[in-house]
């Protein structure tokens, strides 16, 4: 595998999956229960140092940035969809787990929100900046979905709920360059993200 410098603005990035789960939705649940973490399992090595600490494998203790409980509309606490690697160096948000393919996207996790190996809870994309947020640790949307929320209530959510065999996905209210995408299970969601519509990280 070829590794590659992340680069800012203006780099191409290629559409590499790196987690096929299809039709938008947000990967496999890896770990127990719906209050486990919700990325998928990707794997690879390594990350660019976006955060403040790619390498550091003990978290420093951190304040929950404001708004923190909330995933969308824009994105979570102060991590924004499509912020690129010049605003993410050296704030601290984020921590490095896996290096995509080359022109691919990375995995990172928030500092405050660690996934298990072999997962992330973030994606950034050379081209798009950060393309997705998973559900970690909790987070809801403002409309109140989470992990182990029922399809009846995330219809009662979002009405332009689009369904499909692999993953669901609907329009985030406030953010008409994104969506929300789902995976259910039993009637209940099991993993959720906020994507940055475009995004080239998953499928």
């Amino acid at each position: 595998m070829r590794r590659f410098m992340i680069m800012t603005a203006g780099a191409a990035g290629g559409a590499l999956l790196l987690a096929a789960c299809g039709g938008g939705g947000g990967g496999d649940v890896k770990g127990a229960g719906t209050a486990a973490v919700s990325a998928p399992a990707i794997g690879a090595t390594s990350t660019p140092d976006l955060g403040g600490g790619g390498r550091r494998t003990a978290p420093r203790k951190t304040t929950a940035p404001p708004g923190a409980a909330t995933l969308g509309p824009l994105g979570y606490g102060a991590l924004r969809l499509g912020m690129k690697a010049a605003r993410l160096r050296g704030s601290g948000l984020l921590v490095g787990k896996v290096r995509g393919r080359a022109g691919g996207c990375d995995g990172y996790d928030l500092r405050t929100h660690r996934t298990p190996k072999g997962s992330a809870g973030v994606y950034y994309s050379a081209r798009l900046g950060i393309t997705t947020i998973f559900a970690v640790g909790g987070m809801r949307t403002p409309q109140g979905i989470g992990v182990g929320s029922t399809l009846a209530q995330v219809k009662h959510a979002y009405p332009r709920l689009a369904t499909g065999v692999n993953g669901s996905s609907a329009p985030v209210p406030g953010n008409p360059h994104a969506v929300y995408s789902l995976l259910l299970k039993d009637g209940r969601v099991t993993s959720l993200a906020l994507d940055l519509a475009g995004q080239n990280c998953h499928n």
